[in-house]
């Protein structure tokens, strides 16, 4: 099966189930529902069809665990929204791509936040946008000068640039890449309200590999699988590269976690020991630091 058709019936099912407000882990044992990171999302739904492939059954990962159907839903939402479903209850394990709040570290008490990888979020563009050829690196004040739209056309960062118009692409508000950008660029700036928002890292990828004119914000990740479609601008001269996010040079590194409010049910334990192990693969495949 095709990558993006599995990350849409996880998606779909998700929404479905959710939709019916019945609590699946105490209805039906063996059932996780897993919510949150879109940047995640590519990952963790790999991983838990692999998991489910290859042991089928919940006693095939641990003798002590009952002879039923591994069942992992898998649904994005963002950041915030995996931190408020576990809040809630809605999901078991929260994807989250950032740190967490001290507000939210209160008002979850006993909580695991697992480190599953590591991530850059990288000013990018098309390869054929024209600040891809004449701009490799921009300041942090002229990233926060474009996405606050101080400079709308290309012409205000280099006379060598058409008058152009900047395009910018931007997550929405919940969103672990648009908090760490507001948190170490934006600063007291707010982003422009004509910046097209998208509810996803796959929907912003797909808007900027086909607008030429936009300047975005974006997983490094999805970077390196798009082929040579997108041109990363290194920051303050450092680029968004893994080897900088391990260095700890580049400033806009974040952590990816998954998040279990109190203590881990056996189910949720075996998952994210999975994660932990083979998953440590699929990050690196998707071109995410691993945390190991």
């Amino acid at each position: 099966m095709r990558t993006s058709n599995r990350h849409l019936i996880f998606k779909m099912a998700t929404a479905a189930i959710l939709s019916l407000g019945v609590n699946l882990a105490s209805a039906e044992e063996g059932i996780l529902r897993v919510g949150g990171s879109t940047t995640l999302l590519p990952i963790i739904s790999t991983v838990a069809s692999d998991f489910m492939a290859k042991y089928k059954t919940w006693n095939k990962v641990n003798a002590a665990l009952p002879d039923k159907p591994i069942v992992i839903f898998v649904t994005a939402g963002g950041s915030s929204f995996g931190v408020k479903s576990v809040m809630n209850d809605t999901i078991d394990i929260g994807m989250v791509s950032r740190e967490l709040k001290d507000k939210e570290v209160e008002k979850l008490g006993t909580h695991q936040s697992i480190l599953v990888g590591k991530d850059a979020v990288a000013i990018a563009t098309s390869a054929r946008n024209p600040l891809a050829s004449l701009k490799t690196a921009l300041s942090s004040d002229e990233v926060a000068r474009i996405f606050s739209g101080e400079v709308s056309h290309f012409r205000g960062l280099n006379k060598a640039l058409p008058n152009k118009q900047i395009v910018l692409l931007v997550r929405d508000a919940g969103a672990g890449s648009t908090e760490l950008l507001q948190e170490e660029i934006m600063k007291e700036r707010q982003i422009s309200k004509n910046a097209l928002q998208l509810s996803s890292q796959g929907a912003l990828l797909q808007k900027l590999q086909n607008n030429h004119s936009a300047v975005a914000y974006i997983s490094s990740g999805l970077i390196m699988q798009s082929e040579n479609a997108l041109k990363s601008i290194a920051l303050d001269g450092v680029a968004a590269s893994n080897e900088n996010v391990m260095n700890g040079k580049y400033k806009l590194a974040r952590p990816m976690y998954l998040l279990v409010k109190g203590t881990p049910s056996p189910y949720m334990k075996a998952f994210a020991d999975y994660v932990l192990a083979d998953g440590q693969k699929v990050v690196e495949r998707l071109g995410y630091v691993p945390a190991q």
